[in-house]
């Protein structure tokens, strides 16, 4: 019997200052995420980063936190509802696990084992598509240090990035399709990354080059629409410096209309569940500058969640049918 463990990067535990302040201390000490060395990465994002920027953080998470009754996290919810469908309808035990806060990835193991005893493999599925050592490497770096700690009765295997794979672009392209009607240009929008990690990877080729993969769902995606590329845009957000992918959705998004481009649809590939970056930074932040230069519509394309076409496209990747 086959198990399923969808991961993530991670959540603050609680839309408070404290948590949101662990969370991005938890994050940014991570070498792999910093680029920096253990003990600085750990200094600078503990004592200076988090306690500075946890305030703003605290205040974005404040407007996209859902009103549940416990209020909880996008991502966490749209993460236990994808697990649920997927679940119910392939009759297959499904976990969540979160590579930074909870649910932590060793207890998802171990609900795993509980649900299904007679386990022989478990297959980690990472909801973010394209290769980056901030998400990709440190998961597969944390599960390894977790599973290989004790002996288990079952093997592990870990989804490759599927960027490219016909079952994610033709999800993808399914979910997107009713919103991009009548709009001037399709942006598409990808979490930035410091150039110098970006440019070590891609020299070990088209597996870890982060803006190849990009830019290969982006043409796959219109290739299975039909969209010409000459009406779509590449932005970046979430960037924590000057020197990373550009340009930044909030720096450029205001000028598209002067550009003569009044009616816009967003939409992020990297992100399969909504988060702080869809919700805030695109679905409020950008399309408040772009309506205030000018814009006239600002369609915003939700992610995957846990879509009908997203639960069988992780079915079909994951199992191979």
């Amino acid at each position: 019997m086959r198990g399923i463990l969808l991961i993530n990067v991670g959540t603050p535990a609680t839309c408070s200052k404290e948590a949101v302040k662990k969370f991005v201390g938890d994050m940014l000490s991570d070498p792999l995420v910093t680029g920096k060395p253990e003990l600085v990465s750990n200094f600078l994002a503990k004592k200076i980063i988090a306690p500075v920027s946890s305030g703003k953080s605290f205040n974005k998470y404040s407007q996209i936190w859902r009103k549940e009754e416990p209020a909880i996290s996008p991502m966490i919810y749209f993460m236990r509802k994808l697990a649920q469908l997927l679940e119910e309808r392939k009759n297959i035990p499904v976990e969540i696990a979160m590579r930074y806060g909870e649910p932590g990835i060793e207890q998802a193991f171990k609900n795993l084992e509980k649900k299904c005893p007679l386990l022989h493999e478990v297959v980690v599925f990472p909801l973010y598509p394209h290769y980056a050592q901030s998400t990709t490497q440190t998961t597969i770096d944390e599960i390894g240090r977790i599973f290989y700690k004790h002996p288990h009765s079952y093997r592990l295997k870990i989804v490759e990035p599927y960027f490219d794979h016909p079952e994610f672009i033709n999800a993808l392209a399914k979910h997107a399709e009713p919103y991009l009607k009548g709009i001037d240009k399709l942006v598409f929008c990808y979490h930035s990354l410091p150039v110098d990690q970006v440019e070590v990877a891609w020299k070990k080729g088209k597996e870890f080059d982060y803006v190849y993969q990009l830019k290969e769902t982006n043409r796959l995606f219109c290739k299975k629409l039909n969209i010409e590329l000459q009406y779509t845009y590449l932005l970046y957000a979430s960037q924590r410096g000057n020197n990373w992918l550009k340009p930044f959705l909030d720096a450029d998004i205001s000028d598209f209309p002067q550009l003569g481009w009044k009616k816009v649809a967003v939409i992020a590939p990297g992100f399969p569940a909504d988060n702080l970056e869809t919700l805030f930074d695109i679905d409020i932040q950008a399309r408040e500058l772009f309506m205030k230069a000018g814009g006239e519509e600002f369609v915003f394309v939700p992610s995957l969640n846990y879509s009908d076409e997203w639960i069988e496209a992780i079915w079909k990747i994951t199992v191979g049918v």
